[in-house]
């Protein structure tokens, strides 16, 4: 299983697409990576959380990329992933096996994706939440106010005129 991974590792600038400049900046390393990872340490055994692919999706977010752009990513490494393996692999059963480390690496970035929005919907409503109670006491505190001054204009405007 480790030669797999070695061999698909070998595709990675075709599947990355991936000009003369390098690699290390294309949004989609982490994902071909988390792929290789998977071969190369087994389905068996890689399944579950993938740290560095999490650390790599909460990076791009935090950086400010949208989950449909890491989605995308993953769509396309997924799509040029299966033609390369198609074209490169001669043993149908290797081909099915990178196809289905691909497909879990997709799922798991998927995955933290929804995961990473159900917590940011969860800060979202606490904040707007927040931001509710804050006004209705500064409604309370001006209503407040507005009494107390029209309290004292009252008490102190008769007394002026005598």
């Amino acid at each position: 299983m480790t030669d797999l991974g070695e061999r698909v590792a070998i595709l990675r600038d075709e599947i990355l697409d991936v000009v003369s400049g390098g690699s290390e900046d294309a949004p989609a390393v982490a994902i071909f990576d988390a792929i290789v990872r998977t071969l190369s340490a087994g389905l068996d055994t890689a399944l579950g959380l993938d740290l560095t692919l999490h650390d790599a999706v909460a990076r791009r977010l935090a950086w400010g990329d949208t989950e449909q752009a890491i989605l995308d990513d993953a769509s396309l490494v997924f799509t040029r992933l299966a033609r390369a393996a198609q074209r490169a692999l001669r043993d149908p059963d290797e081909e099915m096996l990178v196809l289905e480390a691909a497909a879990d690496v997709v799922c798991s970035t998927s995955r933290i994706l929804g995961l990473a929005a159900v917590g940011r919907a969860g800060r979202d409503r606490a904040a707007t939440l927040r931001e509710e109670l804050a006004q209705r006491r500064l409604r309370e505190a001006l209503d407040e106010q507005a009494h107390n001054l029209q309290r004292l204009q009252a008490e102190v405007a008769p007394s002026d005129f005598e």
